[in-house]
């Protein structure tokens, strides 16, 4: 991954400005932004790497239903360049992510979401040394270590949405028609309960690569702080 992100600054000088911008631009907000940023987790929905906040917030205060269309079509839009970055920036899970993607793009929900959720815990662990969607204690314990030397700065902004309660990393249990709106189950999912097995939407899926790129997104930046302070 530091290869590739040394060669990435190499041949494009904008691509560190461009995604330190976001993040700076996350620091300049105020605290009703980090809430926002709860609360579309909440529902299902991060940042990608493509995302326009503005335009998240404004469909968020619309309803639900005009932030999960806005959120569809964004992906759809950026969908090259998040799938791009993605594949590049884990070199190492890309024969599996190639195959969530190419399943995403036949219409295969069933088969490409437990992929993308297998992959996103797998990157969040890789970072943190602890779980995305269990050992909840261990996680928040975790992250303020991770994020220790960035508080008071942006991260704080950035790892709220790991904290946050999720239908995603909520127990099995969490399976009435008003919960699932809210995104998928993992352990539902990956466990084969009888009463997550309805999980394959184009949603849902969507859901995945939102949060998926977030997390790729957010220690990407780590990634690249590290190599800026430590050349």
């Amino acid at each position: 991954m530091k290869s590739y992100l040394l060669q990435k600054i190499k041949d494009d000088p904008e691509f560190i400005e461009e995604l330190g911008k976001l993040i700076v631009g996350l620091a300049s907000v105020p605290q009703n932004i980090r809430d926002f940023s709860e609360s579309s987790a909440a529902i299902g929905w991060f940042f990608t790497t493509e995302s326009f906040m503005g335009n998240m917030k404004k469909a968020f205060d619309e309803s639900q239903e005009k932030l999960d269309s806005y959120m569809i079509e964004e992906i759809n839009y950026n969908y090259s360049k998040i799938k791009e970055s993605l594949l590049q920036n884990h070199e190492k899970r890309k024969h599996i992510l190639s195959v969530a993607f190419d399943l995403h793009e036949q219409n295969n929900w069933i088969a490409c979401i437990p992929l993308f959720l297998s992959q996103t815990e797998g990157i969040f662990s890789e970072n943190v040394g602890s779980l995305l969607f269990s050992e909840h204690e261990q996680r928040k314990e975790k992250l303020q270590e991770r994020f220790k030397d960035k508080a008071g700065e942006y991260m704080p902004y950035l790892y709220t949405p790991f904290e946050s309660k999720t239908q995603f990393s909520a127990g099995i249990s969490s399976a009435s028609e008003n919960k699932k709106k809210n995104g998928p189950n993992r352990n539902g999912i990956l466990h084969g309960s009888r009463k997550h097995l309805d999980y394959g939407t184009k949603i849902n899926s969507y859901k995945c690569i939102s949060l998926l790129s977030y997390v790729s997104m957010v220690f990407t930046f780590l990634e690249l702080e590290n190599l800026d302070t430590h050349p």
